[in-house]
């Protein structure tokens, strides 16, 4: 991983351990496991765990400014945070770019309501890329990729790729009746 990273930038995001789970022994990316405990930085430099959001529904969505598919599914997830509120928390995860160059990209983009710039419960990001590569689960580089976590902290969905507003509406409802 020969990712260049600038101090500048806040810490650089870390994996930490997961906490357990009742009744579940795998931790991993994918659907079933306990989801992989991260910190990161905020674009603002505060810290946060995946872990902190336990006992809420949470998306994990890797991107990146570059990402195509990245930037026609943004404004769609910013529509899926307005719609759910406080039962959902979005953690946005950039990959391997500066928080300026991240923050001005937010800052900047169009949304679904005709109004401009977005933000999600964490503006996060990882400049080396150590969260993003724990959660790879493709035998090459893809983005965006998308991790929906239930209550519990057990992964309910990990989709790589674009994906459409009602699929991503689907996760989030199946999450949320994963422990009801």
């Amino acid at each position: 991983n020969n990712v260049s990273f600038d101090i500048a930038d806040g810490e650089p995001a870390a994996l930490v351990e997961t906490p357990a789970v009742d009744g579940v022994t795998d931790i991993g990316p994918r659907a079933g496991q306990v989801a992989p405990d991260f910190e990161l930085s905020d674009f603002d430099g505060g810290r946060h765990r995946l872990s902190d959001f336990r006992g809420k529904v949470v998306y994990v969505n890797f991107w990146a400014t570059w990402c195509v598919p990245c930037q026609a599914e943004l404004p769609e997830i910013y529509r899926l945070h307005k719609e759910y509120g406080d039962r959902l928390v979005v953690i946005e995860v950039n990959k391997a770019q500066s928080v300026g160059k991240a923050r001005k990209y937010f800052e900047n983009l169009g949304r679904l309501d005709g109004g401009k710039g977005v933000s999600f419960t964490v503006d996060g990001i990882d400049p080396t890329a150590v969260v993003y590569d724990r959660y790879l689960t493709l035998p090459v580089d893809a983005l965006p990729i998308s991790v929906f976590i239930d209550e519990r902290g057990v992964v309910s969905k990990l989709y790589n790729g674009q994906m459409r507003y009602e699929d991503m509406k689907a996760a989030v409802e199946a999450a949320l009746a994963a422990n009801n």
